[in-house]
């Protein structure tokens, strides 16, 4: 009850107060999910469950996808943040 409790207030500060709000918190998920098949693999491929504990080459594909898109992600967010903080805006003219 305690850790759901935990990951309920951190999922929903991180939707008030990160750039992105849904957005990055749902790369933040896809990261934990990567995060969950290489932590299973190390503890279970072998010793409990069979070969689907293991870590294959797909799960390896999965893995250089999603942490490249959440690299890329952050990549960009940085890159706007910096943009937005020189004041880089187009002029919308009042017609």
């Amino acid at each position: 009850a305690v850790s759901n409790l935990v990951h309920a207030l951190t999922f929903f500060h991180t939707l008030k107060y990160f750039q992105g709000g849904a957005t990055s918190a749902g790369v933040m998920k896809g990261l934990q999910a990567v995060l969950v098949f290489v932590v299973t693999s190390w503890f279970y491929c072998g010793r409990l469950g069979g070969s689907e504990m293991c870590f294959t080459t797909l799960k390896f594909m999965s893995l250089v996808i999603v942490v490249g898109g959440v690299i890329l992600y952050g990549s960009a967010t940085s890159r706007s943040n910096l943009e937005h903080r020189k004041g880089n805006y187009e002029r919308i003219n009042d017609s």
